[in-house]
């Protein structure tokens, strides 16, 4: 290696696994001066968006959070790692208990599990580590959470949609009476921004997709209002502004048998059937209702690892986390060779093979027993220079 020339050696260390970069730092002294060469960590992200995404796995029990990560191993199509590896989140100081609220560009962020404040955003494999500042927290509130990046004007954003009631009191009835409140925060600066109210009731699941430049959450009824039908709203990271997005035909959609992903760079939609299994429509062309395709039907499965598991709804580790909103079955990606990706009752981890129409159970040593998925793309890009970074 120290007789390579320094682009090669660079590019070699671009294709290396995020764990195996880590460790080269103390091979050597002129490996860990390589690794600091200020143009690697473009060049690893570079490499990174090309290959199929990493897993992060938040787990909820059996007292404290832990975040775990599972790489894709490269060598091997189709194959993620055997061994899960604990991430050292450095979040007890502040939060025993958070959400994981969503990954950027190697970014993640986590929230309070109980009040959603503080918020934290780090990169798991550096030392970087910021706590958003805290914001005014009212007595009966829901907060729903979207974190992302627009590439144009090169500025990460935080965004919480806060739900908060009073309830008015009549000569004769109680009246629950419902307000929001609309907040940004873009990193680098030192203060949250009000942007007033919305109109739309969004779910408390963190936003799920974020595609042209835009977080998108699904909607759910307003305490006291009679049904309502399900919506797609997307809030645009540069316009600051929401609007609404046309939903796929396929016939009735709720909160408990929908949710929404990426797929390539389009916005998707899986639906949960009632016979356990699922479909997958794609947006080909953005906010075109006729170019919603369903792409892919997928039967019902259920792994035997989970099939006979029980839990109690009513435990503190159910019933304030995030397991108890996710789906029984989710869509979590598609890889390069087309084969999909599903999490399974928030237990087991399965590749479907579209063509074969074949299920593989994925064998992970140190699987928690309960946890919930998110695709993340490693970077080695230090918090600072991230925001400073055109990706």
């Amino acid at each position: 290696m120290e007789n390579l020339p320094r682009d090669i050696a660079l590019d070699i260390f671009s294709r290396l696994p995020i764990t195996s970069f880590l460790q080269i730092k103390s091979v050597c002294r002129t490996w860990r001066a390589l690794s600091q060469d200020p143009s690697l960590p473009t060049m690893f992200q570079a490499r990174a968006n090309e290959r199929n995404p990493s897993l992060i796995l938040h787990c909820d029990s059996p007292i404290l959070n832990k975040l775990c990560f599972v790489g894709y191993d490269q060598g091997q199509p189709g194959h993620y790692s055997n061994k899960v590896l604990k991430i050292d989140a450095r979040l007890k100081l502040t939060m025993p208990e958070y959400h994981l609220v969503g990954s950027c560009n190697g970014l993640l962020c986590v929230a309070d599990a109980f009040y959603y404040d503080p918020v934290c955003i780090f990169n798991p494999f550096t030392s970087d580590y910021i706590e958003l500042p805290k914001t005014h927290h009212h007595t009966q509130q829901e907060v729903a959470l979207g974190f992302g990046y627009h590439s144009i004007t090169m500025e990460y954003k935080m965004v919480r949609v806060v739900y908060y009631g009073t309830i008015r009191r009549d000569l004769i009835l109680r009246r629950w009476s419902e307000h929001s409140e609309v907040q940004i925060f873009t990193l680098g600066t030192d203060a949250w921004r009000s942007l007033g109210s919305i109109r739309w009731r969004l779910d408390q699941r963190p936003s799920e997709a974020m595609v042209n430049g835009a977080l998108h959450w699904v909607t759910t009824r307003h305490k006291g209002r009679r049904g309502a039908r399900l919506h797609i709203i997307s809030f645009d990271l540069a316009e600051e502004k929401f609007k609404e997005i046309v939903r796929p035909g396929c016939g009735s959609l709720d909160i408990c048998n929908f949710h929404l992903l990426v797929l390539g760079e389009s916005l998707s939609a899986a639906i949960c059937q009632t016979d356990g299994g699922l479909e997958i429509w794609v947006m080909k062309v953005y906010n075109v209702r006729e170019s919603w395709t369903k792409d892919y039907i997928i039967g019902a499965y259920v792994p035997a690892s989970v099939e006979n598991r029980q839990v109690n709804p009513n435990s503190r580790i159910w019933k304030y986390s995030t397991l108890s909103k996710r789906l029984a079955n989710e869509v979590v990606c598609v890889l390069k060779n087309g084969e999909i990706l599903l999490e399974y009752e928030s237990g087991a981890l399965v590749l479907y093979n579209p063509y074969e129409e074949e299920f593989k159970k994925l064998v992970i040593s140190g699987l928690p027993k309960w946890f919930a998925t998110l695709t993340h793309v490693d970077s080695i890009f230090s918090l600072e220079a991230a925001l400073k970074i055109k990706l």
